[in-house]
């Protein structure tokens, strides 16, 4: 009985562990876009989110990623609506006219820049 019981206890350190380098344990960074373009209106909206990635590549687990934004093209064609860099979100709006938006994205996480480049359609008709 004695033996079981020290079996379960290394059993369950060794679950413990797992869980903590593949579900928890932060390995990189993914960024998310709510919508692939804006259109050249004042109603066009983008939320770009930053979330860290854990070893299985999905969301880890009750973590969240700092993350410092820059617009390097296109800075007079949206406007900022929210940004929350402790949080790692963005979110942006079209100002009426077309061109193309160059944001670089710096987190705590990742090694390098990430560098989100989209295009501001004209309104089709």
């Amino acid at each position: 009985m004695k033996v079981l019981s020290i079996y379960l206890v290394i059993f369950f350190i060794l679950l413990l562990l797992a869980g903590y380098f593949f579900l928890y344990n932060i390995y990189g960074v993914e960024i998310k876009k709510s919508t692939d373009n804006l259109y050249a209106d004042f109603d066009s909206e983008m939320t770009i989110k930053v979330y860290p990635v854990n070893a299985l590549g999905k969301k880890a687990w009750f973590r969240k990623t700092s993350a410092h934004f820059e617009i390097i093209e296109g800075y007079d064609l949206i406007s900022i609506l929210e940004n929350n860099p402790d949080d790692g979100i963005l979110k942006i709006k079209a100002n009426g006219r077309t061109g193309i938006v160059g944001i670089k994205i710096k987190s705590v996480h990742s090694l390098f820049p990430d560098y989100v480049e989209f295009e501001i359609l004209p309104l089709a008709v």
